[in-house]
């Protein structure tokens, strides 16, 4: 909005699931001076993008729900089949490095360009979410390190990004690996243990 002015915005919602999930973002869009579009199916979705193709940027919110949620399949066939759509995925930094395998597996699709990484502020380490984006070859667009909007969205910083990855824990934790420990752990890698 900033660079391209509030005419050339527009924002869509599909979240029709969570109470009051429209207001906050019609609220939202009024302080932008945005305008905020409320979609139900797949068809009114390709009718409202058909509508606003004049914009710069269409900004979809979608339902934000568990990756085993049976519903994740409807809304990225929703997307697919609406057009040429470019999808950003959520990834919470906090979260496990298996549970971000099971989101991108759920998640993925050819319409899947990038991934922005959130709770960064709140994560002891970012190397679980950092592996899976590049095992999955999934490139990170932004970090979120906080929730304030626009301040606490950032471009990502790679020698940030790295160091917040491979920075060790305090001597006092107990996720701190020490000398002997990492050498036992590579001895077990290399023997197959």
């Amino acid at each position: 909005m900033v660079r391209h002015g509030a005419d050339k915005l527009a924002l869509i919602t599909t979240d029709g699931y969570r109470i009051g999930a429209h207001e906050q973002l019609r609220i939202y869009g009024r302080i932008l001076g945005v305008p905020v579009h409320v979609v139900r199916d797949a068809s009114d979705l390709r009718q409202t993008l058909s509508e606003l193709k004049n914009k710069h940027m269409v900004l979809i919110d979608t339902v934000g729900m568990s990756q085993r949620d049976k519903m994740v399949a409807e809304q990225a066939a929703m997307l697919l089949g609406a057009g040429h759509i470019k999808r950003l995925l959520l990834l919470n930094a906090t979260s496990r490095g298996d549970t971000l395998d099971d989101v991108v597996r759920a998640y993925d699709g050819p319409d899947l360009a990038g991934c922005v990484l959130t709770k960064v502020d709140e994560a002891a380490s970012l190397a679980p979410a950092l592996d899976v984006a590049v095992r999955h070859e999934i490139d990170v667009y932004y970090v979120a390190n906080g929730q304030r909007v626009p301040e606490d969205l950032h471009l990502p910083n790679r020698a940030y990004l790295v160091h917040r990855a491979l920075k060790s824990a305090p001597e006092d934790s107990p996720y701190h690996l020490g000398a002997d420990e990492a050498g036992l752990l590579m001895a077990a890698a290399g023997a197959g243990v």
